[in-house]
């Protein structure tokens, strides 16, 4: 059923299949667009508050060494125990990202630096200073080294009973507290990523099923109402005569072989003719043929189709296939009735009437390699073909007679087959 699904080519399913994407694109589209802008806006937020935490982290670290070289130094300035304070400056170098440590005395003399050759020199104060800071007793600034390096410098004075007897600074890497801050927000922006990945799958997921819901529970019935109608067709019934028997004397792949073969000759001449094929039952194939503004012939076209079907088959008929010599078909035409029938779970747009059963008996008449026509039929292509009248026989669940016709001949030209 499946590939009947497919060659049908009703345009009601086609629309109600175009529907059904265009409501997943669209909630798609949405889901995507919703998540990505919450997930930047929130991505921007907590890369920025991650920042400012982890620079308030590194400056905190710097503040508590700081502190403790306020308090060690206060003594050794006063005794001017030089040793001690360079024990002190051997401790600030082991803080991440230091780069110098100096402990002056009152009068701003250099009693200690983690540069030796820089002992005893009077301070100089820092040039092209870009911020500066004041937190309570440390004072902050940022200046560039001529290397280019960029330092943050803290500087707390040194008291001993509220007198002034020096002061601590020490330097930082600004750009080594930067790439620490980077490190950590590329990890924090990976994960952020993954989540934003989950949440774009389970939200397009999401769509599909709510897409898929609206379409079955609300195209059908919109497309009932637009496309139930009667209409006027023509209807192609093929079959293979003595199927049975055939089948009997044969092993299941090769009957399904054989039958896949004739079945693909026959959709392809019943679309070839504007027609479509209703039904796949067994070894028959039925073909609808309907009447429209731009295809008003209907019944030429199934004739035509049903010619074209047969003359194919007898053009394979030095292949092993069997069935091409056991191919009988009857037409009849009529008002049917379209629309969608099915259960409450599923619907599938159909025809209905009495020329499938009526097409049905024509081909019971027929032998292989005929063409059954009813009355209908006859008298719409009577100019077109030459027939041969079959007699009267009793219809089925009906008690009138009613009249067929054998087809022999296309007029101005040679046998059908």
């Amino acid at each position: 059923m499946k590939f009947l699904d497919k060659v049908l080519s009703i345009p009601s399913e086609e629309k109600q299949s175009t529907h059904q994407t265009s409501l997943f694109l669209t909630f798609s589209a949405i889901t995507v667009l919703l998540i990505l802008i919450v997930s930047l806006v929130l991505t921007f937020f907590f890369i920025k508050k991650q920042k400012d935490t982890l620079y308030r982290e590194k400056v905190k670290v710097s503040k508590i060494m700081l502190s403790h070289l306020t308090h060690k130094a206060a003594l050794p300035l006063l005794e001017e125990d030089t040793l001690a304070l360079h024990t002190l400056i051997k401790e600030a170098k082991e803080v991440e990202g230091f780069l110098y440590a100096m402990i002056l005395d009152s009068k701003k003399i250099i009693k200690a630096h983690s540069d030796p050759t820089k002992l005893g020199l009077p301070f100089k104060e820092f040039e092209n200073i870009e911020t500066l800071t004041k937190d309570e007793t440390i004072t902050y600034s940022t200046f560039g080294l001529p290397s280019g390096t960029q330092v943050l410098n803290l500087s707390r004075p040194v008291s001993f009973m509220n007198k002034h007897v020096g002061s601590v600074n020490l330097g930082f890497s600004i750009d080594f507290i930067q790439q620490g801050i980077k490190k950590e927000t590329v990890s924090l922006a990976k994960n952020i990523a993954w989540i934003v990945l989950i949440l774009l799958i389970m939200g397009i997921g999401t769509s599909f099923f709510i897409s898929r819901g609206l379409s079955r529970s609300r195209t059908p019935e919109k497309t009932l109402s637009l496309e139930t109608a009667r209409n006027q067709v023509a209807v192609l019934y093929a079959g293979v005569k003595g199927f049975k028997a055939y089948a009997e004397t044969r092993g299941p792949e090769q009957v399904l072989e054989d039958l896949n073969e004739y079945v693909s000759i026959a959709t392809k001449n019943i679309l070839d003719y504007g027609g479509y094929v209703a039904k796949i039952v067994g070894d028959a194939v039925i073909g609808v043929f309907r009447s429209s503004p731009l295809q008003a012939d209907q019944t030429v076209r199934a004739v035509e189709s049903a010619v074209a079907i047969l003359k194919a088959l007898e053009d394979q008929r030095g292949s092993r296939n069997q069935l091409f010599n056991m191919v009988g078909i009857g037409i009849s035409s009529g008002v049917v009735l379209s629309g969608y029938i099915g259960s409450h779970t599923e619907k599938k747009y159909n025809d209905i009437g009495e020329s499938f059963k009526a097409a049905d008996s024509l081909h019971g008449v027929a032998y292989p390699g005929e063409i059954v026509i009813s009355k209908d039929v006859y008298q719409s292509i009577e100019n077109l073909f030459s027939v041969e009248p079959l007699p009267p026989r009793e219809m089925t669940q009906k008690t009138e007679a009613w009249e067929s016709f054998r087809l022999r001949h296309i007029v101005g030209g040679g046998p059908y087959a």
